[in-house]
């Protein structure tokens, strides 16, 4: 009975590990551009989530054609789907905590990464972004020209973004 109860914990333990394995996602090898925490099932790190810019190249990428009331004309830009992200860490909640370089913060509701057709732009017109041009990433919701014009969604469209909680 003692060995049947051994057996069955040594067995218990082994799933929970293989489990637990199966919830990590891959290590940064690169530097560090984006955290992601909160209400999450995968992780890399303690409590959290880091990508470098090959795991965002990992994820499911967009090129969105658009304007946006901070630039002229169209505009290109090219960076992971903010919904396939959020699938990626397996997301739970509602809302999206977005937190730039400078400690600028803005709430933005899961549903529009889908509905919306959110990216977390790399890119600008070909080139990788850097903090000096809204880099390492901004967000971006597409639009059209008049969309952009009611700055509807100016708030949300954050840029130098290094990190994201899940709420």
């Amino acid at each position: 009975m003692h060995f049947t109860r051994l057996v069955a914990a040594a067995a218990a333990t082994m799933l929970f590990s293989m489990a637990a394995t199966a919830e990590q996602l891959p290590m940064p090898t690169g530097e560090v551009i984006l955290t992601v925490s909160g209400a999450i099932g995968k992780t890399n790190s303690q409590g959290g989530a880091k990508f470098d810019l090959d795991l965002l190249k990992a994820l499911e990428w967009e090129e969105v054609n658009t304007f946006t009331s901070f630039t002229d004309g169209m505009q290109t830009f090219e960076g992971p789907r903010l919904s396939s992200l959020l699938d990626f860490v397996a997301a739970s909640g509602t809302t999206i905590g977005a937190v730039a370089i400078n400690d600028y913060f803005v709430n933005i509701p899961v549903t529009h990464a889908e509905n919306q057709g959110v990216i977390l732009a790399i890119f600008h017109n070909g080139k990788q972004m850097t903090v000096r041009d809204k880099g390492p990433i901004w967000v971006i919701y597409p639009q059209s020209e008049d969309e952009a014009k009611l700055k509807k969604f100016d708030n949300e469209m954050i840029w130098q973004l290094v990190s994201i909680e899940i709420r």
